[in-house]
């Protein structure tokens, strides 16, 4: 399989895939084969149905779930290395029961909501938090108070005007090179939206979007 089919399939490159599998090194379960982080990889990028991935390689639809979800949660664990900061919104299904605190005015249907950080000079991801439902995230109140906490005396974050703390936060107020960094969102969000389980509907419970999310941020930012 050729660099291009590889990314295409699995949404990383063969050198992503190697360093995650010698990092899970001492995590990963001894009975697992390179072929099942493979396997997480792909349940990331593709998100088709059970059934379709498992024909893909080649397993039982159980044998899939049991191996690409361990993979996912352990991708999701690892960690993540001046930024910008913004903002996620992920659609997902009604649960049974309609839950209006779900409700998202973007998607017109339930949702929750991320907010991700950039490093400025790198362009990298530093920062991810969040999962909460679109209708209890109305003021960024509870993202700014859990980002504050790690930025260092003195240091700022460049951010929209969402983010109005002129203590912890920069405005662009028309200037164009802050603006243009601040652009750099649409490049990560991009990133972050060629996994397809962050960009179509999520069919798991809502509970595993947070792993989701965590593991294809640590994709992106490689």
């Amino acid at each position: 399989m050729g660099y291009r089919l590889f990314r295409s399939f699995f949404g990383t490159s063969p050198q992503v895939y190697a360093i995650v599998w010698d990092i899970l090194s001492t995590q990963r379960p001894p009975n697992s084969t390179p072929n099942h982080l493979l396997w997480g990889f792909l349940l990331l990028k593709q998100y088709n149905i059970e059934s379709v991935n498992a024909v893909l390689v080649g397993a039982s639809e159980k044998t899939f779930r049991k191996w690409s979800s361990i993979y996912v949660r352990l991708i999701a664990n690892l960690p993540v290395v001046n930024q910008i900061i913004f903002l996620k919104s992920c659609s997902f299904q009604y649960p049974t029961e309609f839950d209006p605190k779900l409700f998202s005015h973007k998607f017109s249907g339930p949702g929750v909501r991320y907010e991700i950080g950039l490093c400025i000079a790198t362009g990298n991801i530093v920062w991810a938090h969040g999962g909460y439902p679109c209708g209890e995230w109305p003021d960024l109140r509870l993202a700014r108070d859990a980002f504050i906490d790690h930025l260092d005396i003195d240091e700022k974050a460049l951010a929209d005007k969402g983010y109005r703390d002129n203590n912890y936060f920069v405005n662009p107020n028309g200037d164009p090179l802050k603006k243009k960094i601040l652009a750099r969102h649409e490049t990560a969000n991009k990133r972050v939206k060629q996994f397809y389980c962050m960009k179509d509907v999520f069919l798991h419970v809502l509970t595993l979007h947070p792993s989701f999310f965590r593991a294809v941020n640590i994709n992106s930012c490689r």
